[in-house]
C-alpha cells in the first residue's frame, strides 16, 4: 500500500469515527494555536529584523557604571559629543529626548508623542518620507517631520501636512516630511523635531539624552564597544570628578528595544510548549485506546501479510491526517489568540514592536513544522505497539475487549503521569506569579490612590518670563479648581509616582561635597517638583517641619522637603530641618536648598521598586520645568466625571494648554503591566493544561474500567462490595496522579529557577503556594477518576459475565 493509499484511509478512518477525530483535533488543535499565537508575538517582537534597511548596523548607546554594576540607556550631554566624534566607529549618530507632551496646530492643543532630534537621526534609519523630505543640516530649530496618521487626523492627509507649521514650547515649526507607518522609533512618536545639533546641557553629570547610531561598514558592535572602552578610558583621565568608574556600550537597536519584555515572552513561550506536550500526551493515550480497541482489525492485517513497517506507516499516517485537521484548526485558534494576545498586550503592557507581529510564512511554517512533530510524538507510540501485536493471541480473541497487552496499559499510565506532572509545572508556575503579584499589589505605596483624577497639563513657554508666567497661571488653576463642587483639593507636581515625568541624580550635603568637584561620591535620590497642598492631597504623611507654601516662589529663598529615607541616607540621627541641600535638577545654575520638612517614603516607579531617597523642591521655584506639570485632584465621587468641567475650565484660562486625563489607580495599574499580563497568560495556559490532564485521566480510567469489567463482575459475584470497587478503581488513580505529583514537583523546583527573577516578595520554593497548589490539583485529578470509578462500582455481575 502506498503513502497516497495510506492516507486515504486514513480520512476514511476519520469519517468512520467522527467522535474520537473531532477529540483528538479539537485538543492538538488547542495545543497547535496555543503555541502558533504565543510564537507569533515571539517572532514579531523578538526574532524578526528590525524593518529598516542595514537594521543590524543600528545600535542604541547606554551608560555604564562600572563600580555599581548598573547601566543607564542614556548618556550626558558632554560624553555624547565625545562618541560623536568618533567617524571612525560611527557612520551617524544622534541623540534624541522628549515623550508626550503639548503640540499646538491652529488654534487648538493636543498631547503627542514628541521628540526633539539632531539632524542626523532620520538619516540613521535610511526610511524615505512618504510626503516631502527628510532633515538637513539647515532644519535645527525650524522643521519637524511627522508620521502619517498625526497627519491625517490633524490635516486630512499626508500630503495636506507639509508645509504646515506647528508649536511647540512656543516656538514655531515647519512641517517638511511624513514618515510611513513602518517608522516607529522611538515607539508612540508622532512628530519629531529638529532641535540643536549640540545638547543644551553639556553637564558630564545630567543623563538626559537617548543615542541611537549608525555603525560604520565592516565595524561589528565587538569592535566598537572595544573602542569605547577605550575611549572611556580616556574620559575618566580628562574628567575624573565626572567620568571615573564609567564606560559606554552599544547594543544593536532591537535588543535595546525587546529588553524589557524578552525574558516575560521566553517563558511564555516555554510555558505554551508545555501545553502542547500535554496535548500531544493526551492524544497519545487516546491513539493507544484505539489502537487497543482495533488489536483485531491489526492482527487480521498481520495475518494477509502486512509488515510491520505498513502497520506502523499506517497508523502514523492517520496520525499525520489528524495532526494536518488539528494544524488547520491551530491556525484559525492562532489567529483569534494573537489578536487577542496583540489587545492584551496593546491595553496593560507595552509590547514593542506590535506592528511587526502577523501571522506570515514564517509563522505558518511554524504551525507546520509543529505539525509534523507532533503527529509523530503522539502517533508513534500507538504505531509501535500495534506493530508489536501477537499474531495468534489476537486472533484466539477475537471477542476481547483490546489485544495490544500489557505494554500498552504501561504507557498510558506513563503518559497519563507525564500530562499530570507537566500540568504541575504549569500550575505552580502560575500560581507563584498570582501569589507574587498579589504581595506586589497589596504593598504599602506610601500615597493614596483612590478618588484622585491626574490631569497632563503642558503650557508652552520659551523665556524665563514664560516659564514664571506658566507658573502664576498654574496657582490660579489649582484655585480655580478649587471650586468645583465635588474636588476636595488641588495641587500639582513633576515627578509623580509612576508617573511619564520625573528625574533623579546625586545630591549634595552642605559640608559633605559639592555637585562640582564630588559628583562620582554623592548619594543618589529621586526629583520631584510640588505645590503647596501636594502631599496631603497625595496622603503622603508629613512626618516634620512644614509644608510648602505660596511664598516658596522663584527668586524666593530656595526650599526643599526631603524623604524619610533621604533623611536616614544622609543623616542618619541627625535632625535635616535647617540643614542644605543642592542637586543638578536646573543644570548649572544649582543652589543650596534650606530643608525645611520630612515626609514618608514613596515606592516612586511602581510597586516593585523600593522606597528610594527622595528630595522635593518647590513647583514655582523651578519654573524651567514646571510648564509640564501633573495637576491632582482628590474628588468626592468617580474621579473621571470631572474631566469635562476641568478641561473647560483649563481652555477658558489658555486654550493652547494641552491636557490629557487618567487616574491615579490606573497609573499604578498600568506601572504593574509586565508582571500582570504574565500572570494572565500563565493562569490561563496552567488551567487549560489542567484541563487536559483531567481528560487524560477520564479517558484512561474510563479504558480501564471497561477492560477490566470481567473482574469487577467476579468481585462482585463473590461479595465484593461497591465501595471496595470504589475504593479499588480510585486507589489507582491516585497512585498515578502520586506519581505525576511528585514528578511535577521536582520538574517545578527547578523551573522555579528560570521564574525566581520575576517574584516579588517570595521564593520560587515558596511552601504555601506549593501546598495550595496541590490541595488544589490532587482533588481535581481524582474527581476525573470519580466517574469511571462509580461506573465500575455499579456494574451488574450477570450481565456483564453473560457479555463475557
Amino acid at each position: 500500500m502506498s503513502l497516497t493509499a495510506d492516507l486515504r484511509h486514513a480520512g476514511r478512518m476519520m469519517r468512520l469515527n467522527p467522535g474520537f477525530a473531532a477529540a483528538v483535533v479539537l485538543t492538538l488543535g488547542l495545543g497547535i494555536g496555543a503555541t502558533t499565537a504565543m510564537f507569533t508575538v515571539v517572532d514579531g517582537v523578538l526574532l524578526k529584523p528590525l524593518r529598516y534597511p542595514g537594521a543590524d548596523r543600528i545600535v542604541a548607546a547606554s551608560t555604564v557604571f562600572t563600580d555599581r554594576g548598573r547601566a543607564i540607556p542614556r548618556l550626558t550631554g558632554g560624553d555624547f559629543l565625545d562618541l560623536r566624534a568618533d567617524r571612525q566607529t560611527f557612520e551617524s549618530i544622534a541623540s534624541y529626548y522628549g515623550g508626550a507632551m503639548g503640540v499646538q496646530i491652529a488654534d487648538r492643543a493636543e498631547f503627542a508623542g514628541a521628540v526633539l532630534v539632531d539632524t542626523e537621526f532620520t538619516s540613521i534609519f535610511g526610511m524615505p518620507p512618504l510626503y516631502g523630505r527628510l532633515f538637513n543640516v539647515d532644519d535645527a530649530q525650524r522643521s519637524a517631520v511627522v508620521s502619517l496618521p498625526f497627519a491625517v487626523r490633524n490635516f486630512g492627509s499626508g500630503d495636506r501636512a507639509i508645509a504646515q507649521p506647528l508649536h511647540l514650547e512656543d516656538r514655531t515649526y515647519t512641517i517638511v516630511g511624513v514618515l510611513p507607518p513602518s517608522f516607529q522609533f522611538p515607539e508612540a512618536t508622532d512628530v519629531w523635531i529638529a532641535g540643536d545639533r549640540d545638547p543644551q546641557n553639556l553637564e558630564r553629570t545630567a543623563y538626559n539624552y537617548r543615542v541611537v547610531a549608525r555603525l560604520r561598514e565592516g565595524v561589528t558592535v565587538a569592535v566598537a564597544n572595544s573602542r569605547l572602552a577605550a575611549l572611556s578610558a580616556r574620559l575618566a583621565t580628562a574628567y575624573p570628578a565626572s567620568n571615573t568608574n564609567k564606560t559606554f556600550t552599544v547594543k544593536p537597536l532591537r535588543d535595546q528595544l525587546v529588553a524589557p519584555v524578552r525574558t516575560t515572552l521566553i517563558v511564555l513561550m516555554g510555558a505554551v510548549g508545555l501545553l502542547l506536550l500535554i496535548a500531544c500526551a493526551n492524544v497519545a493515550n487516546l491513539m493507544l485506546a484505539r489502537a487497543s480497541a482495533r488489536g483485531r482489525e491489526i492482527a487480521v492485517r498481520a495475518a494477509l501479510g502486512a509488515t510491520r513497517w505498513q502497520i506502523v506507516r499506517q497508523m502514523l499516517a492517520e496520525s499525520l491526517v489528524l495532526a494536518l485537521a488539528a494544524g488547520v484548526l491551530g491556525v484559525m485558534i492562532a489567529t483569534i489568540g494573537t489578536n487577542l494576545l496583540l489587545w492584551g498586550g496593546a491595553a496593560t503592557v507595552p509590547l514593542p514592536r506590535l506592528a511587526d507581529v502577523s501571522i506570515d510564512w514564517r509563522v505558518l511554517l511554524f504551525a507546520v513544522a509543529v505539525c509534523c512533530v507532533s503527529s509523530v510524538g503522539f502517533g508513534l507510540a500507538p504505531a509501535y505497539q500495534a506493530s508489536r501485536v501477537n499474531l495468534s493471541e489476537a486472533l484466539k480473541r477475537a471477542g476481547a475487549r483490546g489485544v495490544l497487552g500489557n505494554a500498552s496499559g504501561s504507557l498510558r499510565t506513563t503518559l497519563v503521569v507525564a500530562q499530570i506532572a507537566l500540568s504541575l509545572v504549569l500550575v505552580i508556575g502560575a500560581g507563584l506569579l498570582f501569589r507574587s503579584f498579589l504581595t506586589l499589589m497589596s504593598v504599602q505605596l506610601g500615597f493614596r490612590t483612590d478618588a484622585v483624577l491626574v490631569m497632563y497639563a503642558h503650557a508652552p513657554a520659551r523665556t524665563l518670563d514664560d516659564y514664571v508666567r506658566v507658573t502664576q497661571f498654574e496657582q490660579e488653576l489649582f484655585e480655580n479648581l478649587r471650586q468645583v463642587p465635588g474636588i476636595a483639593s488641588v495641587a500639582g507636581a513633576m515627578g509623580l509616582p509612576t508617573g511619564q515625568y520625573g528625574s533623579n541624580g546625586g545630591y549634595a550635603i552642605e559640608g559633605q561635597g559639592t555637585m562640582q568637584h564630588h559628583a562620582q561620591e554623592l548619594p543618589h535620590a529621586e526629583f520631584s517638583l510640588a505645590s503647596p497642598g501636594y502631599f496631603s492631597t497625595m496622603g503622603i504623611p508629613r512626618l516634620r517641619g512644614r509644608d510648602f507654601t505660596d511664598a516658596d516662589r522663584y527668586g524666593s529663598q530656595p526650599a526643599a522637603i526631603v524623604s524619610e529615607a533621604l533623611a536616614r541616607q544622609s543623616f542618619g540621627d541627625a535632625d535635616p530641618l535647617g540643614r542644605r541641600i543642592q542637586c543638578g535638577l536646573d543644570g548649572e545654575s544649582m543652589q543650596w536648598m534650606t530643608i525645611v520638612g520630612i515626609v514618608g517614603n514613596v515606592r516612586q516607579d511602581s510597586p516593585a521598586s523600593p522606597a528610594a531617597p527622595a528630595l522635593y523642591m518647590p513647583l514655582a521655584q523651578h519654573p524651567f520645568r514646571a510648564n509640564e506639570v501633573q495637576v491632582v485632584m482628590r474628588t468626592q465621587g468617580e474621579p473621571l466625571s470631572f474631566r469635562a468641567p476641568v478641561e473647560q475650565i483649563v481652555r477658558g484660562m489658555n486654550p493652547a494648554v494641552a491636557m490629557k486625563f487618567t487616574t491615579m489607580e490606573a497609573m499604578v495599574g498600568d506601572s504593574v503591566a509586565a508582571p500582570r499580563f504574565r500572570t494572565s497568560l500563565s493562569i490561563a495556559f496552567a488551567a487549560l493544561a489542567l484541563l487536559l490532564a483531567m481528560t487524560g485521566v477520564y479517558a484512561v480510567m474510563s479504558y480501564v474500567t471497561v477492560q477490566r469489567t470481567s473482574e469487577f463482575a467476579i468481585r462482585a459475584a463473590l461479595g465484593g462490595s461497591r465501595a471496595a470497587i470504589l475504593r479499588l478503581v480510585l486507589g489507582g488513580a491516585a497512585r498515578v496522579a502520586g506519581m505525576g505529583v511528585v514528578a511535577g514537583v521536582v520538574l517545578a523546583v527547578t523551573a522555579g529557577r528560570v521564574l525566581a527573577t520575576m517574584l516579588f516578595g517570595m521564593a520560587a520554593t515558596d511552601m504555601v503556594t506549593y501546598g495550595i497548589v496541590l490541595a488544589l490539583v490532587l482533588p481535581t485529578i481524582l474527581l476525573a477518576a470519580a466517574v469511571p470509578a462509580l461506573r465500575a462500582s455499579r456494574v451488574d455481575p450477570l450481565a456483564a459475565l453473560r457479555t463475557e
